[in-house]
């Protein structure tokens, strides 16, 4: 198991979280595979996904050392906890709660509360939070993150919601530490037609684009 300092550099490594929302348990090792040969360091399996705890006890044990996987969308103690004896190494959520903040740190886990405003992100930071997860980053826009950078230069903001290859540049350059991509990069249609490859080549994109906004 990975101490939580090195958990915290694998998802700022890649810079991206893909998220894996809804995806069969079937397709889940080779889409993870795909996702990671194409430079991808952390994943997160939402809760509401069919056998999603059962996904991310797999994904974990296959991933191990190359990349972190967590749950998604965890918004009480209970769901937090379970996510973490599968094997969750960090807890995504869509919104500040305090409970799985704190589950997060007594087991020694990453804690990724969702916020929107200066008072939240705060508050995420006074609780424990390690990252701050930006939702929806779309509608709050790139000059949002490089404003509250400002007053708040210390707290790593991770933006999540419509975020895709034409924009992922500009959230990196603007402050932020990584970024969270569902749909743009976990692609169902390609999924089905089982074109992974090309799934491995648009995760190389978002990972290229990254590492050049760093410059």
């Amino acid at each position: 198991m990975l101490p939580k300092v090195a958990m915290l550099q694998k998802i700022v490594e890649g810079g991206v979280i893909a998220i894996l929302r809804q995806v069969p348990q079937e397709q889940a090792e080779r889409l993870a595979d795909s996702l990671v040969e194409g430079g991808v360091t952390a994943l997160e399996v939402t809760v509401q996904t069919p056998e999603a705890f059962s996904m991310i006890q797999t994904l974990a044990k296959r991933l191990q050392g190359r990349a972190v996987v967590g749950a998604g969308t965890v918004i009480d103690g209970e769901t937090a906890r379970l996510a973490i004896n599968s094997g969750a190494d960090f807890l995504f959520s869509p919104s500040l709660h305090q409970d799985v903040i704190r589950t997060a740190l007594r087991y020694g886990k990453i804690a990724m509360p969702g916020v929107m405003t200066p008072t939240e992100m705060i508050t995420a930071m006074e609780w424990g939070a390690d990252l701050v997860k930006v939702f929806p980053a779309a509608t709050l826009g790139v000059s949002y993150i490089k404003d509250v950078k400002g007053p708040f230069p210390h707290i790593p903001l991770v933006p999540v919601g419509g975020i895709h290859l034409e924009n992922v540049a500009s959230f990196i350059r603007a402050g932020a530490v990584a970024v969270g991509v569902g749909s743009n990069l976990v692609n169902r249609q390609l999924m089905e037609r089982g074109a992974y490859d090309e799934i491995t080549r648009i995760a190389e994109q978002y990972v290229q684009a990254i590492k050049a906004a760093r410059v």
